[in-house]
């Protein structure tokens, strides 16, 4: 099951997650897959962070879209982390990049714009992708994902590489599949496990769609997403999956 594995913001409950140190936790577990979000401070430097604010992970009052990077490169996101000792910073899409190709770990790139910003984010960090996979076989291309539909689609449209896209389904939204697909012209549907029912996966392949689940962190839950067709899945702690296989 470790090939079905994306290490959901790294290794980010192993390590502190979308840091340097949650890709190397899950370089060392064996996984080959990872994912990570991208958003934009103030000058236009696409960072990982999950959140705009700082307050979660770093106890720090102060959003990244109000931030230059300057203002923000050098903040310890693991200083408040409990299971370990950790120093790690706010890296930039490119130097997450890099680490992950060094280690080896293929790449799903989720976009977290702004309201008002998600053509920016989606020229910028296309920009940085096509830059930096511009010599790389199509089959080795990041996967990349959003929550906002139109987001995928001006990647298509712009994108110098033939990126594979998945569009994310809120739960809320699950039964609104069909519509979110068409909207964002996407490869991949992303589901949340708990509600992946088979009449759900049974539309989505037969629409020509490949699925794959989030937030799935139970191994019983994993081995009936993947009996329904699901093909790959992000999880929190694939530790829990390694001690089970």
């Amino acid at each position: 099951m470790i090939d079905r594995i994306i290490g959901h913001r790294g290794a980010g409950v192993l390590a502190p997650e979308n840091t340097i140190a949650a890709l190397k936790v899950a370089h060392d577990l064996g996984l080959s897959h990872v994912e990570f979000d991208v958003r934009l401070t103030k000058d236009h430097v696409p960072i990982i962070s999950h959140d705009d604010s700082l307050m979660r992970c770093a106890h720090i009052d102060q959003l990244v879209s109000q931030s230059n990077y300057a203002d923000i490169k050098d903040v310890n996101v693991a200083e408040h982390y409990a299971l370990a000792d950790f120093y790690a910073t706010i890296p930039t899409l490119e130097e997450y990049l890099a680490e992950a190709k060094a280690l080896g770990l293929h790449c799903q790139v989720e976009l977290k714009p702004n309201v008002g910003d998600e053509a920016l984010l989606v020229e910028i960090a296309g920009a940085v992708l096509d830059g930096f996979y511009k010599d790389t076989p199509d089959d080795s291309l990041p996967l990349v994902t959003s929550f906002i539909p139109h987001c995928l689609k001006m990647l298509k449209d712009m994108a110098k590489r033939p990126y594979k896209t998945g569009v994310l389904v809120k739960v809320e939204e699950t039964t609104n599949w069909k519509d979110l697909a068409a909207r964002s012209s996407c490869d991949v549907i992303h589901v949340h496990a708990l509600y992946l029912k088979k009449e759900f996966a049974e539309g989505m392949l037969a629409a020509g769609y490949k699925i794959n689940g989030f937030h799935l962190n139970h191994p019983e839950t994993a081995k009936k997403a993947l009996a329904l067709g699901c093909q790959k899945f992000t999880c929190d702690i694939p530790d829990v999956f390694l001690r089970n296989a």
